[in-house]
C-alpha cells in the first residue's frame, strides 16, 4: 500500500468535497509547519480563513501554503460507537456519506473515541495519514500511516480500520494522477 504519491491535486475540488457543508467539523482544513504542526490551533497562522470563507481568496491562500510547508485536508472522520470482546465498531463519515466499520481484529486496532483522517498535501505529493495530539497542552502535528509518531497501532497499515480509511480517501481526492 503506497501512503505517498505523487500526483496533480485539485486542492479546491478535494476540499469542497470533503467539507460538504459540514461546519461542525474543525478539523477539515488547516495550514502545516515544517515539523508538521498545525498553527492555527497556536493562533500563529499569517492568515485565518472561516468555513464561510471559503472564496476565491481562500483556495488561493491553500495552494500557496501546500506549496510551502503543505497543508492538511480531513477527509474521513471517525467515532467509535461499540466495543467488545470480539471487536470494535466505528461509525465513518467522509463527503456525503456515512457507514458503520465493524472489526473483530482487536489486536490490530487501537481503539479511540474519535478522529480525523486525511492527507497532507505539499508541492504535489499527497501523504495519507491523520492528525495526533502533541501531548499537553500541544497543538495536534499531521502523522503519516506507517510512521513511528504516534501509538503504532493507530498508525499501522495493518490496521483494518486505516486500510478502510486509505481506501474511502483515495476515492475523494480529486486529480490527474490517483
Amino acid at each position: 500500500m503506497q501512503i505517498t504519491r505523487k500526483i496533480n491535486v485539485d486542492i479546491k475540488r478535494t476540499v469542497e468535497n470533503s467539507v460538504v457543508g459540514r461546519e461542525e467539523f474543525h478539523f477539515y482544513v488547516d495550514e502545516l509547519t515544517q515539523n508538521g504542526i498545525m498553527p492555527t490551533y497556536a493562533g500563529e497562522s499569517d492568515e485565518k480563513y472561516a468555513f464561510e470563507d471559503m472564496n476565491d481568496e481562500f483556495f488561493e491562500y491553500l495552494e500557496r501554503k501546500a506549496a510551502e510547508n503543505g497543508i492538511y485536508i480531513r477527509l474521513v472522520f471517525a467515532c467509535r460507537i461499540d466495543s467488545g470482546e470480539n471487536g470494535a465498531v466505528f461509525d465513518l463519515e467522509y463527503g456525503k456519506s456515512k457507514e458503520t466499520f465493524t472489526t473483530d481484529e482487536r489486536d490490530r486496532i487501537l481503539e479511540f473515541e474519535f478522529a480525523d483522517f486525511g492527507v497532507k498535501v505539499q508541492n504535489g505529493t499527497v501523504t495519507f495519514g491523520t492528525t495526533v495530539e502533541g501531548g499537553c497542552a500541544q497543538t495536534p502535528y499531521f502523522a503519516e500511516f506507517g510512521s513511528d509518531k504516534a501509538n503504532e497501532e493507530f498508525l499501522s497499515l495493518e490496521n483494518p480500520l486505516n486500510r478502510r480509511v486509505i481506501s474511502i480517501m483515495e476515492k475523494m481526492i480529486f486529480s490527474d494522477g490517483l
